[in-house]
């Protein structure tokens, strides 16, 4: 499978310095998240309300991601560092990942821009810096099955049978799209006769094995909690279209651009390097590691057909295709190996370090100039602790407010309101609920609902606290709450 042969010095270290400075790269991510006034934001404060209770699901999210999360969490205590090691890690396994299945596939020097290319699909460079979770650990452990999969091509031990199972089991309890990514690279094997005729021998069972095994405490949970897991996510996923041709036309038409944004700019960077290279670019379409990619994306696109025209999907997100996407630059060199070279090596290197220089300059403007980036949460946090010391229990009616209050004092009991009204759990004592969404029209009636629920309680306080000035470093914001008493029943 080894293009170039044994990896020469200068090779090797060309990869070594690549490495360093992709560690350096999220190192630095690191820092600058940590030192930001920048708040939670939708994902990050599920990570952090997940930590309350280790369960086997969280809804219509696989546990994965909060089950690692409340490792670093535990050693690290409830803050922002342990949020984005977390997810820089995971980042940095995706590139290291990359890097090295590539590098079995089309030489040190296509891994290094391969894996470089990650940094130009927004939703890997920007949005899994800015909020995403799931995906995030989804896409890593994506490249680490491919990682694996290429390794069993060279050496096919029992140990790496069963390190391939338990990824794709591990894969599927990070998010549940994974499925499509892993039926893509069992077809692209099957359908490859030099791979199908490498792996697929008795020792294929081991991964099987190891797959039930790692799935089953989760799919046990899964299978007694089917609609809760799956409610939300199918309203995504099947979109508002009245009639059946017009989901499907919807759900076409949101691929199609959901693809193309994914790939943007990167199609824009690979088209202007081939057409600057079309003499030399010549298709090795002949190839098994060319065959296996084409074959792969063959097969998770008619998955997704079959899903748009089953009526099952329609509506799609470009987060939702990262884990099926992020090795498309490996598919790009493995169709034209010839561009591995220096010239096109150079001119993507010099993009993508352009791009990752203007992800961090934007993640760190954002924080001051971005639209409701920040607020003074560690501020309300104690001010809520001052007036209402008593209060142990706090519903709020925002994810994000659960979650960036959560975040500054973990003593509390922190519940969202929706949650609360779904499921009635048995509260008692003081409760303080907090709403900082403007409600037009509904401002005087706002706790009634959790009055009705719990009939037993009795409002003892309510009004509206404002923190912060808008010119402060963590700007301002202003709340309803209501203190609540509760019997318990």
């Amino acid at each position: 499978m080894r293009d170039d042969g044994t990896p020469t010095a200068c090779g090797q270290g060309a990869g070594t310095r690549f490495l360093l400075v992709v560690a350096a790269y999220f190192l630095l991510h690191v820092v600058l998240r940590v030192t930001s006034p920048a708040m939670l934001d939708l994902d990050e404060s599920e990570s952090v309300l997940s930590y309350q209770q280790v369960r086997l699901g969280y809804g219509s999210q696989p546990p994965l991601y909060a089950w690692l999360q409340w490792v670093l969490f535990s050693v690290f205590g409830v803050n922002v560092l342990a949020l984005s090691i977390q997810k820089n890690l995971l980042l940095f396994g995706t590139y290291l990942a990359t890097f090295c299945a590539a590098r079995a596939l089309v030489g040190v020097y296509g891994a290094i821009v391969a894996a470089a290319s990650l940094v130009l699909m927004p939703q890997i460079g920007w949005e899994s810096q800015r909020d995403l979770t799931h995906s995030v650990l989804a896409t890593c452990i994506a490249a680490l099955a491919l990682w694996c999969y290429v390794g069993l091509l060279e050496a096919r031990g029992r140990l790496r049978y069963a390190l391939f199972g338990l990824l794709i089991g591990l894969g599927l309890q990070s998010k549940y799209n994974f499925a499509v990514y892993a039926f893509g690279l069992v077809a692209g094997s099957l359908l490859v006769p030099e791979h199908r005729g490498l792996l697929w021998n008795r020792k294929a069972w081991i991964a099987l094995a190891l797959l039930v095994l790692s799935l089953a405490p989760h799919g046990l949970w899964l299978f007694d909690h089917l609609d809760l897991a799956t409610r939300a996510t199918g309203a995504k996923m099947q979109g508002d279209a009245a009639s059946h041709a017009g989901q499907v036309a919807r759900g076409f038409t949101g691929m199609a651009g959901a693809v193309f944004l994914f790939l943007t700019p990167l199609w824009i960077v690979y088209g202007w390097v081939w057409w600057r290279q079309r003499r030399q670019a010549q298709p090795r379409f002949g190839h098994p590691q060319a065959r296996f990619f084409l074959w792969y994306y063959g097969a998770v696109f008619a998955c997704v057909a079959a899903l748009v025209l089953g009526g099952v999907l329609g509506s799609v997100k470009e987060r939702w295709l990262q884990p099926i996407l992020f090795l498309s630059p490996l598919a790009f060199f493995a169709v034209f190996p010839t561009l591995a070279q220096g010239t096109v090596r150079r001119s993507v290197l010099w993009a993508a370090g352009v791009f990752a220089v203007l992800i961090l300059a934007g993640l760190s403007a954002r924080a001051y100039v971005g639209k409701n980036t920040r607020a003074p949460f560690a501020a309300l946090s104690a001010e809520l602790v001052q007036r209402f010391p008593q209060a142990k229990t706090l519903v709020a009616s925002r994810l994000i407010d659960a979650g960036n209050l959560y975040l500054h004092h973990p003593a509390w009991t922190v519940m969202l309101l929706p949650e609360v009204l779904q499921g009635r759990p048995a509260l008692s004592g003081e409760v303080l609920l907090i709403d900082s969404g403007r409600r037009t029209g509904r401002t005087s009636a706002w706790p009634a609902e959790f009055l009705r629920a719990y009939p037993s309680s009795v409002l003892r306080e309510r009004g509206r606290l404002a923190v912060g000035a808008p010119q402060d470093r963590h700007g301002a914001m202003a709340v309803e709450y209501a203190l609540v008493s509760v019997k318990e029943e």
